[in-house]
């Protein structure tokens, strides 16, 4: 059993504390949040008596293998440098960071760390089946060449406007989310493991009409240009008066076949210009499978191999959403890092 402690007891946090009850291989041994009302009660509610109020003291005890940090996006830093300074290994929630100069902080600091350490970062759409039979086609060839693909997070989100914290005061999404960044990293990274190519260039335009509330825009739209020369379009709107869009309105495009959402038509021979849609075979769930991305994590420690997303791969995720904010600003476009081992 990995002995585990959790950093950011929100949503979450507790959803996540919850699977690794279910998976099993491991044992959840301290709590921490520095908000002490949130903190006294996920430790009732857990049975968990072991409580901090600093990342820094709880990374720094030494029965601790692993911690998983469930902060706001832009809060990742500190708990990170803390793990990776006392040696643990680390589950740390999307998007990895909410700002240049924090990505650059911490691989700078996973590169001067323990190489052994397993650390995954939360990109949960790679655990849905029917993105997983999707990235089976693609990786198969079965699709051919991908030259343009499109992902969506379109989501009602306007209920977050009365999510201020009881202890800080501060409502975190309406002072610093960013759409592109906090949900539009969903379908972009998708779009990133499906493809299997990496980000070079991005720009893009935004609105502030649907969530006047919001400090950043509420609509930010963004064009990718990858490194074989395929495009993606990713939209992030959190004011729409609808629900969550399905499958992130997924659509690929190959020269052999084409995905829509949880649909796909493959070409039988150069002859058959209209194929046929089916249902991607998988079966379908309903919500996050965060079983299935803490079980990876926890096998990935316990085997020594690398989780399905791993902190390079997070961050090439999450630097090419924010600096699709950052074209939105300046008004043109820009490269994008790639960051390697």
């Amino acid at each position: 059993m990995i002995r585990v402690g959790f950093i950011g007891l929100g949503h979450n946090g507790i959803g996540h504390i919850e699977a690794h009850r279910r998976v099993g291989k491991s044992e959840i041994t301290a709590l921490c949040d520095r908000n002490p009302e949130r903190l006294e009660a996920a430790s009732r509610k857990f049975r968990i008596k072991r409580v901090y109020r600093s990342a820094e003291e709880l990374c720094a005890q030494s029965d601790i293998e692993a911690v998983s940090i469930n902060t706001g996006d832009q809060y990742h830093v500190e708990p990170l440098l803390a793990a990776l300074e006392h040696g643990k290994h680390i589950f740390v929630e999307k998007p990895l960071a909410n700002a240049v100069d924090q990505v650059e902080t911490i691989i700078a600091a996973v590169r001067g760390a323990n190489p052994g350490l397993k650390i995954a970062v939360g990109y949960i759409l790679r655990f849905n089946p029917v993105f997983e039979a999707i990235y089976d086609l693609c990786t198969t060839g079965e699709l051919g060449e991908i030259y343009y693909m499109e992902g969506d997070y379109i989501h009602n989100l306007l209920y977050q406007a009365n999510q201020t914290d009881t202890f800080t005061g501060v409502n975190w999404y309406l002072g610093y989310e960013k759409p592109m960044v906090g949900g539009g990293s969903h379908p972009l990274d998708l779009l990133r493991w499906l493809s299997g190519v990496q980000v070079v260039e991005v720009a893009g335009y935004s609105n502030h009409r649907a969530f006047p509330a919001m400090k950043h825009d509420d609509c930010q739209v963004a064009l990718f240009r990858f490194d074989n020369g395929a495009i993606a379009k990713v939209a992030a709107l959190y004011g729409p008066r609808t629900g969550m869009a399905p499958y992130y309105n997924l659509r690929l495009y190959g020269t052999k076949g084409t995905v829509e959402r949880d649909q796909v038509a493959i070409a039988k021979d150069e002859g058959d210009v209209h194929p046929e849609f089916r249902p991607v075979e998988a079966d379908r769930i309903s919500g996050h499978p965060y079983d299935r991305e803490v079980e990876d994590w926890l096998d990935a420690i316990q085997k020594d191999r690398s989780p399905r997303c791993d902190i390079f791969d997070g961050a090439n995720s999450t630097i090419a959403t924010i600096m699709a904010v950052e074209a939105m600003a300046f008004g043109t476009s820009l490269s994008v890092p790639i960051y390697t081992p």
